[in-house]
């Protein structure tokens, strides 16, 4: 008798397996030291075995379901942010999670699944036409409501992954070039100014804007006057962040200048990574976090202890099998012969993409702290779930790639 073997994605199986145990093992490096984190890659050991079976039933139960719960689950997902923001149990200034007894829930991580699932459903539109504007406004509905009070935790890290998702959606669902650089141009506007301090860079980009997308006059008016108000507001929105967040930001455009206190988990995370050379100084041999400079190494910063004791070497690895994973994911995507199924797995993978690029350029200080964990190797439970099941949700594509 012969032995059949799923129709699985198998290097997405093994490069995720890989991710995950190298996740153990240096869960368990960054805890090995004595404190109160002793002992944690324990839990880390029995949450992978629940995220594995949470995958295995989303692998399980056809796409086609998560298609017809999509708005249910988005507007479950939405009723769990309100209450995480008045009755969620509050850590570091933030309020992200939900105690459920011993056990401690993430809302957030929800959301980002069931807003992929609705954007997913609207974008398999068969009238779809992404060249007129009135198909632009739901689907940026959609994504911006959990992004506001996942933003109000505040969590802007993760926030920031929906608006991420939406515009690879957009794209992929037809979305022309120009017009889609030309809707994002209040972003560019935002984050220019923060990095610069003017107006002046975005005016030049956003005249190059023009000429390459050639808008009609009517979009034209809109998105001149668009960015006229953010502009305008631009003093105020910085204003209204808060105090930690404006750190953050100046932080990261100058970490020295205030190396013990904003900037110092930059520091130490750079000494880290740096200190480990080519071959890095050995496993459970890191001296940053041995003698802990090195803040939130198990979770935020575990990527630095990869670094420090694995060296470039092991960085790399880890980087590869990141590649695979994200890599794997965008040819599921435009394998998939459903509609569905190829837009489900363009938001699960960019999500991912995202958060994976957001934590690894603030450990080498090229992107502000964020309190955002790297999949599949920070210690954290709802996050590794979540985790495992967006792997799911792409193996469950690749078992069924080839339905219409």
């Amino acid at each position: 008798m012969r032995l059949r073997v799923p129709y699985l994605d198998w290097p997405l199986f093994f490069a995720t397996a890989g991710l995950i145990l190298m996740g153990l093992l240096t869960v368990y490096s960054a805890t090995s030291i004595p404190g109160a984190h002793q002992g944690l890659w324990v839990k880390q050991l029995a949450w992978c075995a629940i995220a594995f079976g949470a995958a295995w039933v989303i692998v399980a139960v056809h796409y086609r379901l998560y298609d017809s719960l999509a708005w249910p689950l988005y507007g479950i997902s939405l009723v769990l942010l309100v209450a995480v923001l008045a009755i969620g149990s509050s850590k570091l200034g933030a309020k992200r999670w939900i105690e459920l007894g011993p056990l401690q829930f993430q809302p957030s991580e929800l959301a980002k699944l069931a807003t992929t699932f609705v954007l997913a459903r609207y974008f398999d539109n068969a009238r779809l036409d992404l060249t007129q504007p009135r198909w632009w406004l739901p689907p940026l509905f959609i994504a911006l409501v959990p992004f506001a009070l996942v933003a109000k935790e505040p969590d802007l890290g993760t926030g920031l992954s929906f608006p991420a998702m939406l515009i690879a959606m957009y794209f992929w669902a037809g979305m022309p070039m120009g017009r889609l650089l030309l809707g994002l141009s209040p972003v560019f506007n935002v984050a220019l100014f923060f990095v610069t301090g003017s107006v002046w860079w975005f005016v030049g980009l956003f005249i190059a804007m023009i000429a390459l997308a050639r808008p009609k006059l009517q979009m034209l008016l809109i998105v001149v006057a668009l960015n006229g108000v953010v502009a305008v507001e631009l003093p105020h929105l910085w204003n209204h962040l808060h105090d930690y967040q404006k750190r953050r930001i100046e932080t990261f455009i100058n970490p020295d200048n205030d190396p013990y206190g904003a900037g110092y988990q930059i520091i130490q995370s750079k000494i880290a990574i740096g200190s480990g050379g080519v071959m890095g100084k050995g496993y459970l041999k890191g001296s940053q976090k041995a003698l802990s400079f090195l803040p939130m190494r198990h979770t935020d910063f575990i990527y630095s202890v990869v670094g420090e004791e694995l060296g470039f070497l092991g960085a790399l690895t880890v980087v590869l099998l990141y590649v695979v994973v994200i890599l794997r994911g965008y040819r599921l995507a435009a394998v998939a012969r459903d509609g569905f199924a190829g837009l489900m797995a363009i938001g699960v993978v960019t999500a991912m993409f995202f958060t994976i690029m957001v934590n690894m350029l603030m450990t080498v200080g090229w992107a502000p702290v964020t309190g955002v964990p790297l999949p599949f190797l920070s210690y954290g439970g709802t996050a590794l779930v979540v985790n495992c099941i967006q792997i799911g949700l792409l193996q469950n594509v690749a078992l069924r790639r080839r339905e219409y």
